[in-house]
């Protein structure tokens, strides 16, 4: 009996912990992502433009850009990485840039926690263009 009050006791600590931990990253802005097409850019604001997907019409939306903002780059080699299972797949290598590396209608995606402020700006390397029906 004693070693299931134990138990008890040890399994209802643990949901404290877990509750309070919980708790304390909710004041905490959660990150989030944008991507779409660079339409516009100076030295402290990106503007990107998104599709509305299956909605129709299109966004823009305006990001503020300083010192703290990492830029990254894709570049034309792959890492190969090992998944869950062991399944290998292929994802792009990455390089550092600056702002000045950013050029109007390329694809971007832009890492966010604040509303309107780029914590990163990952420029996506172009996408090859589809073979057609009996091409190889």
């Amino acid at each position: 009996m004693k070693g299931c009050m134990f138990g008890f006791a040890l399994v209802a600590m643990s949901i404290l912990v877990v509750a309070d931990t919980v708790g304390q990253e909710k004041g905490k802005p959660r990150a989030q992502s944008a991507s779409g097409v660079v339409s516009k850019i100076d030295g402290t604001s990106l503007s990107i433009t998104q599709s509305g997907g299956d909605k129709g019409g299109e966004r823009s939306t305006v990001f503020a850009i300083g010192a703290q903002t990492k830029i990254l780059i894709q570049t034309n080699e792959d890492n190969i990485v090992k998944g869950e299972g062991g399944n290998e797949r292929k994802v792009p290598k990455t390089k550092e840039g600056n702002i000045a590396d950013v050029k109007l209608d390329q694809r971007v995606t832009v890492g966010y926690a604040e509303a309107g402020k780029a914590d990163s700006v990952l420029v996506l390397r172009p996408t090859p263009p589809r073979k057609k029906e009996g091409e190889k």
